[in-house]
């Protein structure tokens, strides 16, 4: 056992000194390897700019010259153009008419007559424009027989006597210049819906009223009319 403990000391040993010694030769030639390196010399000097080449181009040689071209110019011959003169015909010269002297003939101018002159129209007065009183006076009175037609018409819903209701109406209709009534509508309600379709029941079932004063100048007039609702009032 001894012998074997020292042996295996020794193998230790050796293999430990081994590779001390190649540790340090392997440092001493990473040191020494810069010493044995190739300087480069610097060829140009250092405040002059350096220029990198990539690629080089050789230019091809130029093309041949072609020969000059000689032109021959060819001169035409200039025949000169003939002109015959033209020949002169003599006209010959009139023989002279004969006078002969006749005696002046009197000649009778025609009479025209004047045509006779147009009537003068007769001068047309334009009628007066109406004033604006008598428009107002017009548009009050039929306006007030409308709603008084109105109100003879309309019928007082039982339901709403019952419940006492009571209310203004306005109804908006057209009437045409020959008096017909159309596009009735409830422009301003009662607040109770019966006493609106009495109005616009009122309004329908007229269908026509007296045609609209000439004096006024219109083919269509709208139209907005209270109907009231008033249970004291009786038939108003």
């Amino acid at each position: 056992m001894t012998r074997k403990r020292i042996y295996s000391a020794l193998s230790f040993n050796k293999a430990f000194y081994v590779g001390l010694v190649v540790a340090i030769l392997i440092h001493a030639a990473t040191l020494l390897n810069p010493l044995f390196q190739k300087k480069e010399i610097p060829v140009h000097r250092p405040d002059s700019p350096v220029i990198h080449a990539e690629k080089v181009y050789i230019a091809p040689p130029p093309p041949p010259e072609a020969p000059p071209v000689v032109k021959k110019v060819v001169r035409a011959k200039i025949i000169p153009k003939v002109v015959d003169k033209p020949i002169e015909e003599k006209i010959p010269e009139p023989e002279p008419e004969p006078i002969v002297e006749t005696a002046p003939v009197a000649v009778a101018e025609p009479v025209v007559e004047a045509p006779p002159a147009p009537p003068t129209p007769p001068v047309v007065k334009a009628p007066p424009k109406p004033s604006a009183d008598s428009v107002k006076m017009v548009t009050r009175t039929y306006l007030r027989s409308l709603k008084k037609q109105l109100e003879q018409i309309k019928d007082y819903p039982a339901t709403a006597k019952r419940l006492k209701q009571e209310g203004t109406v306005r109804v908006r209709f057209t009437i045409l210049a020959d008096g017909k009534i159309e596009q009735i509508e409830v422009s301003e309600s009662s607040r109770y819906s019966s006493l609106d379709n009495s109005a616009l029941e009122a309004v329908t079932n007229m269908g026509k009223f007296d045609p609209i004063p000439k004096l006024l100048e219109k083919e269509r007039w709208r139209i907005e009319i209270p109907i009231q609702y008033k249970l004291n009032a009786g038939r108003s």
